[in-house]
This record gives structure tokens, sequence and C-alpha cells, in this order.
């Protein structure tokens, strides 16, 4: 028996392997616990390649002890494989995924990384990212674009325990469950294309809503690259989005600039310092009894959330114990705006057309040809 699973477990693995790229993407970090569940079963395998179980289990609850702890059995393994059988699927805190699971025992806590395949990862990550009802041409530019920065991080992250995460840091991928006919259909009439320049992947950043023209990365990011210069972008008016309003409290700035490492004490006013030649805000002034405190815009937007600060093209007045913020867009403002880039496909443009203008001087090509 164990020969026969060892064989079954090779041949899982040949054929994820054979069915095109992999990509690694973290489900989990830091967490103390996860649930997995298949109902076709799955077996648990460890490094040296031994299997906890000659028979398929339908649920495992891993935990971190010394060891990797399964259904309450303590192992000392810090890491661990779990495979579907054939054709099955595993579910980790009940959201499906296609592929391998694999689990890591860290410092911080456990880490659960999902191995698989990169056109079913895009099944999980373009309806996730673009409204599956939108124009199909602005389905196909985000099939691409999520395509080449999923390969482009892969090669970015050699050696690292995975390639992505799953949010709005990396890519939003819902596995199974955000699977879509229409997105589907782009992904296939897309398979394997990527954005490259100059023989090499384009490290292809995209946002919501520009609202005003997309950013120099050179100037967000100290990135300098010719296809992240920045261009016009008047197209995404009707996004909901392109204008906001909000209002924050002084005591919810300061619990929440404390969170991230600036006790800053009682703050007196907050002020912008320092704007981008695209009109969004670098660098903010605080001053508060604790003294002077100039912060990266950015940092001012983790600390709030994304929600309450959805870009940092804004401008902010203190009144009293509270600052109104007056703000545009969605997302960072660097490389293609998807509402931008959905006016443009109903206007008529093809998907290569789309990519050209967010990303100038980009080639598309398949992957195989350069890789």
């Amino acid at each position: 028996m164990p020969l026969l699973l060892g064989f079954l477990f090779a041949l899982f693995i040949s054929t994820a392997a054979s069915a095109g790229e992999i990509i690694r993407v973290a489900l989990l970090e830091g967490t103390s616990q996860v649930l997995l569940t298949s109902s076709e079963g799955f077996f648990i395998k460890t490094p040296s390649g031994a299997l906890l179980s000659s028979h398929p289990v339908t649920s495992a609850e891993i935990r971190i002890q010394k060891g990797l702890v399964v259904n309450r059995k303590e192992s000392l393994e810090s890491e661990l494989l779990v495979f579907p059988r054939r054709g099955g699927k595993i579910s980790v805190n009940r959201q499906l995924y296609d592929g391998l699971i694999r689990l890591k025992k860290k410092p911080e806590g456990l880490l659960v990384v999902n191995e698989v395949d990169l056109e079913r990862y895009l099944q999980g990550v373009v309806p996730a990212e673009m409204p599956p009802d939108w124009a199909f041409e602005a389905l196909k530019v985000q099939a691409v674009i999520s395509r080449t920065y999923a390969l482009y991080q892969r090669e970015d992250r050699k050696g690292k325990d995975y390639d992505l995460v799953n949010s709005v840091l990396g890519q939003v991928y819902q596995g199974e469950s955000a699977a879509d006919r229409r997105a589907a259909h782009a992904i296939a009439e897309t398979k394997g294309k990527v954005l490259t320049y100059e023989g090499a992947l384009a490290l292809t950043f995209f946002h919501s809503t520009s609202a005003g023209p997309t950013e120099d990365a050179a100037e967000r990011w100290n990135i300098a690259l010719p296809y992240l210069k920045g261009v016009s972008c008047p197209l995404d008016r009707d996004s909901p989005y392109h204008q906001w309003r909000r209002t924050v409290s002084l005591r919810d700035l300061e619990v929440a600039l404390e969170k991230i490492g600036y006790p800053v004490g009682a703050i007196a006013t907050v002020s912008p310092l320092q704007w981008s030649h695209a009109g969004r805000l670098l660098t903010v002034r605080i001053l508060s009894s604790g003294g002077e405190l100039v912060i990266k815009a950015d940092d001012l937007r983790k600390a709030l959330g994304y929600k309450i600060l959805p870009s940092t093209h804004f401008t902010l007045d203190s009144f009293g114990k509270v600052i109104q913020i007056s703000g545009m867009g969605y997302g960072h403002g660097v490389g293609l705006c998807q509402w931008g880039a959905k006016v443009m496909a109903e206007s008529g443009l093809n998907f290569e057309e789309i990519l050209i203008y967010y990303y100038p001087g980009v080639q598309l090509q398949s992957y195989e040809e350069i890789k």
C-alpha cells in the first residue's frame, strides 16, 4: 500500500507540473490553526516522503505546538504537503482551492500556501479583481496583466516561501468560488500571453480608478521603468470612487498611527506637505504633543485603512478635533486604470491596444517565447 500511495503522489505531482506553470500563493500567514476539508479526500505527506495516513482523510485541523499537530496528533514536522485525490480539491477554512496545500511552521505562526497551476490561479483572480460582467476586452486585459504580474513575482521571489500574497498587496485570489464563465473565456483566449519589455516580463501594476493621470512609479516608489511613467486617464468618471469625502477624528488617527509604529501623542494639526506631478500626496506633516512628524501619505493610508483612504489623491483640512478629507480615485495610481480600461473596451478598443496605451513600449508575447 505505501508503494501504491507513493506512486499516486508522484503521479499527482507530475500531472500538476505538466499542466503548466505553478504559482505559490500565501493564503494565510501567522495563523494559529487551519481547517482543511475535501469531499473527495486528501493525503498529508512529510518532507521526507512519509504519508501520515495510508488512507485519505476528508478533514484535518492543523495547529502548532512543537511541530505541526494534525487532528490532535502531534508530529515533529515543521512542514507538511497536502494533496487531494486525483480530480479533487481542498477547502482551506471553507474556501475551495485547486492544487496542493503546503503548511509550514514559522516563528510568527502557521504559513498556508496554495501551489496551483497558473491558468487555474487566474480563474480565482480575474473575477475577483474585475467585475466579470464588464466588457470582454477589459477582462482579457485583466487576464494578461494578472498573468504577467504573477510570473514576474515568481521570478522576483525565487528562494522564498511563496510568490504572491492573497490580498490587495498582491492579487486578490478567491479560489474556486470565484469561477465565472466569461472570465474563464477571457483567460482561455489569452492563454500564455504576457507583457514584456526588452524581452523580459513587465511589472504590470494596476489599480481601480486613477481620477486623473496615472502615476510615475519612479516618483511614487523609486521604481524607474519607461513603461510606468504615467499616462493621461480622463475616462474613469463613472467609477464610484472618482470622488469621495471622509471625516476622521484626531483621536482615531492617533490610535491608527500608533498601531503602525508612530506614537505621536495628541495631534494638533495635519497638513499636506509634498505632491507628485500627477497630483497625489506624497508626504504629510503632523504636529502633535510629541513634536513634528513627517510621514509618507502611503503610510497614512495604511494606518487608516484603504476603505477610509481609497487613494493618496486627496486634500485635507483640520477642523477642531477632526480632519476632513476630499479625495479622488482608488488605488496607488500606477500602471493600468481598470475603470479607464473598461471605458476603452466599451468604445471598441481591443485588449492589446488598451495594454499598450497604459504600458507604453511593452510587447504582447507568449511566455513560452521568453522563459
